[in-house]
């Protein structure tokens, strides 16, 4: 609440709400109240006799403010987790067969060998292979002189000697998807993109909201918080299927029906996810 220039008060109002964030080894049943901030604003009106007005809001805005801010925290937690797992998500067969013509792209700049655009078009057969030509140059990793596809000054200024085959794709195909997320996921429709991120945030999203690296949490409450974040009911089993790919490549730590977190993934998405 602060004075407005017209002698008028500004109000932000939140909403609080419990959560239960208990680990589900140790039982230590733990409930924490999550504080959204600034859902809506109002002005008192100062009426020049110690008394202020106001309008009270409608419960639908306050409620449309409420699910706006839940929003921009899931955008966020999927955001950061992107962030955090890309490198170590790259391993699984789905996510590299999908983000293929892009390293194709990429290896084509680093190999100078006289590729076009017309040609990697020609032999990819996909609808993207032009928007994904224009999401390297736009980034900088390529340049296209009549037709050829050359390094860019990302590609450039790099030692590419120093890397082996699958060391470029992870190092440059990585560098891509951080810069270039949400344009690869919702544009490109590169579905691999933001499909595990779901399935790790619906465990670390509890871990970071209580603050605690090791968290245990089983595969039922898992499956609560996914139909929670993103509006939809998955089978345990499946759910447990996409535990046991994010274990293999060393995204959280599973041990039986329990699922806690790795140590510098969590920290990645700690820094990225608000908190209450």
């Amino acid at each position: 609440m602060h004075e407005l220039p017209n002698g008028n008060l500004e109000v932000s109002l939140g909403n609080v709400s419990p959560r239960d964030l208990s680990d589900c080894r140790t039982h230590d049943n733990v409930l924490k109240f999550i504080t959204l901030r600034d859902v809506y604003t109002i002005e008192a009106e100062n009426t020049g006799q110690g008394v202020y007005l106001i309008d009270v809001p409608d419960r639908s805005d306050i409620l449309k403010g409420i699910d706006e801010r839940e929003e921009e925290i899931k955008e966020k937690l999927d955001f950061s987790m992107a962030q955090a797992i890309y490198k170590h998500v790259y391993d699984l067969p789905a996510v590299r067969t999908q983000l293929n013509p892009i390293l194709q792209i990429l290896r084509a700049a680093r190999n100078r060998r006289g590729l076009t655009v017309s040609r990697i078009d020609e032999n990819q057969r996909s609808k993207n292979t032009r928007e994904y030509v224009n999401l390297l140059q736009n980034f900088g990793y390529i340049r296209v002189e009549n037709g050829e596809i050359l390094p860019g000054d990302r590609l450039q200024s790099a030692d590419l000697n120093e890397y082996s085959w699958d060391e470029f794709g992870r190092k440059f195909l990585g560098d891509v998807v951080q810069r270039g997320y949400v344009t690869i996921r919702d544009e490109l429709n590169l579905s691999m993109l933001g499909h595990y991120q779901k399935y790790s945030g619906a465990y670390y999203f509890d871990a970071v909201q209580r603050g605690k690296q090791d968290l245990w949490l089983d595969i039922e409450t898992i499956a609560d918080n996914y139909e929670e974040l993103h509006g939809e009911r998955k089978d345990q089993f499946y759910i447990q299927d996409k535990i046991g790919e994010l274990d293999s490549v060393d995204v959280i730590q599973r041990d039986g029906d329990f699922v806690r977190s790795e140590e510098d993934i969590y920290e990645q998405v700690a820094q990225g996810t608000p908190t209450a």
